[in-house]
């Protein structure tokens, strides 16, 4: 097995240097994924047997039993390079390809069955067994009554499309394998430096719907939907259950939820992959399950081909990651399951990573435009006096204030009112505050890294359209007082306050914002399809 592994090692390091003389640069995903894929030998019933005592053991001395196995044991050695086969293919496809605008097509079939087959190959044999209760059923209702609130009348609500929905569905109709040979490369950016994998659901979503407004929206309804249930597990896995079929009804109805589960955007999945990728390494860390780290990789690594404010996931990952590590100090589960959450995520990702590192300027382009901090625009902001203190402050307040008291300023959905409106707003507030002293600090530092991230970095604070990470957060933090009441006997003030939240938010957004007719979504669906 050894000698397989040299063999495989000469091959993949010969064809990285085919790379280097053809193309002139060396493959640095692709050669880091080889670095992580040496480490990182894997062990599937190592989860089944650690205990304490892997608190004590160092990390040198579990790397020599891991490959002590590894060598001795040839179905985990061929496990890691089938890993290491597929996240070598990846990264050559995506550094091969980086800089064709136009591909075949073929690219995206290879890619899909590598991440397949590197899911088969890192997923541990055994599972743990899981229940379902009354209450993931409930979570299941809610998930069916949000699909019911997100895909009805998406032709007229929230109303015509918005010019980036018109651009986003014109991209895809024309793009994305149009009647000529080539498509659109799926791991490069397109419209307003957006990943153009996104716009394959969306072409696959108007091929099967047709070409108008609800084929162009039906994915981001999709989504929305899922989030709900995503949202539960996470805040089940984090804090309670009671609490998260409370955060999940909450956000069912939630007004700003529902009007970006109603736009053909790529924003909305924001709301789905961080959750996702919180809940399956939670879940299989509790769980001592290594499957859970390969399902947050595939999250993790799927969220990089949508909106880019899923960034905020790979923060909070990390952090929960060393927050959960650092309740057992079990080191020996942490090398197994972080390097099996990386190597899915490289392989996942490795394509429009490289094309990023090797294309920048169409990657960055728009984060570039939108960074508030050059002195262009903050020369622009302050009227040409350079104010760079009063800048900072209306920047702070503006990002700050988006949640209960500052407006959405852009046409997205310019609402007339902040994020969280009425009782939900004092909920929010109160969840926040109560969250920071019980030390739940994963809905907080979601929040704090939203405000940084989606308002004081950026230009045109508050803008509904980079908060929209947060909102799994938003419902979080207004549930949790509600959880308070409940769990000391207030179980009736509790479900009406839940009740006045809800109907506050539907009422709003239904009976007020959609009648008002959007300035901003006027345009019809695009003809000459």
């Amino acid at each position: 097995m050894l000698i397989l592994l040299l063999g495989y090692l000469c091959i993949g390091g010969g064809l990285m240097w085919w790379a280097f003389l053809t193309h002139g640069e060396p493959p640095l995903v692709a050669l880091a994924a080889f670095v992580v894929a040496i480490v990182m030998l894997f062990d599937d019933h190592r989860d089944e047997r650690a205990g304490a005592s892997g608190a004590t053991r160092t990390i040198r001395t579990r790397a020599r039993e891991l490959w002590r196995n590894y060598v001795t044991d040839e179905t985990q050695a061929m496990r890691v390079v089938i890993a290491m086969a597929c996240i070598l293919t990846t990264s050559l496809i995506g550094y091969v390809y980086a800089r064709e605008i136009v591909v075949r097509g073929w690219q995206l079939g290879a890619w899909f069955i590598c991440v397949v087959t590197i899911i088969i190959a890192l997923m541990p044999p055994a599972r743990p067994s899981f229940r379902i209760t009354k209450v993931e059923i409930g979570a299941l209702g809610l998930m069916l009554a949000a699909l019911l609130l997100r895909v009805t009348f998406l032709e007229q609500v929230p109303g015509g499309l918005h010019v980036d929905e018109m651009g986003a569905a014109d991209f895809a109709l024309r793009q994305v394998f149009p009647s000529s040979e080539l498509t659109a490369n799926p791991f490069r950016t397109g419209p307003a430096s957006q990943p153009t994998l996104f716009f394959y659901l969306q072409r696959l979503a108007l091929a099967l719907v047709g070409n108008s407004i609800t084929g162009a929206r039906i994915t981001s309804a999709l989504a929305g939907a899922l989030a709900i249930l995503a949202t539960y597990g996470t805040v089940a896995i984090l804090q309670d259950r009671r609490t998260a079929l409370l955060a999940a009804a909450i956000m069912t109805t939630y007004h700003y939820h529902i009007h970006w589960s109603r736009l053909g955007l790529n924003n909305i999945w924001d709301t789905l992959w961080i959750p996702l990728m919180l809940l399956a390494f939670a879940w299989g860390w509790k769980n001592r399950w290594s499957g859970g780290a390969v399902l947050a990789g595939l999250a993790l690594g799927l969220s990089q081909y949508f909106y880019h404010g899923s960034k905020v996931g790979g923060f909070l990952l990390a952090f929960l990651i060393w927050w959960l590590w650092r309740q057992e100090r079990d080191t020996d589960r942490l090398v197994v399951q972080v390097g099996k959450l990386m190597l899915t995520a490289v392989c996942v990702a490795s394509p429009i990573v490289i094309f990023a590192l090797l294309d920048p300027v169409p990657y960055f382009e728009r984060a570039s435009v939108v960074f508030a901090w050059s002195p262009t625009n903050i020369e622009i902001e302050t009227r040409g006096t350079f104010d760079l203190v009063g800048y900072a402050w209306r920047q702070v307040w503006n990002s700050v204030g988006a949640f209960v008291a500052v407006p959405d300023v852009t046409g997205f959905y310019g609402p007339g009112v902040p994020f969280v409106i009425g009782v939900a707003a004092i909920l929010f507030v109160t969840g926040l505050l109560w969250a920071i002293f019980k030390q739940h600090w994963v809905p907080a530092l979601w929040i704090l890294l939203t405000v940084v991230l989606g308002g004081i970095l950026v230009t045109g604070a508050p803008s509904s359209s980079h908060y929209v990470a947060s909102i799994p957060a938003i419902c979080w933090l207004i549930a949790i007082p509600l959880s308070w009441l409940a769990e000391r006997g207030h179980s009736r003030l509790a479900l009406a306050l839940l009740l006045v939240v809800i109907a506050t938010d539907l009422v709003f957004y239904f009976g007020f914002y959609v009648p008002s007719h959007p300035r901003d979504l006027i345009i019809p669906f695009p003809t000459g399809f």
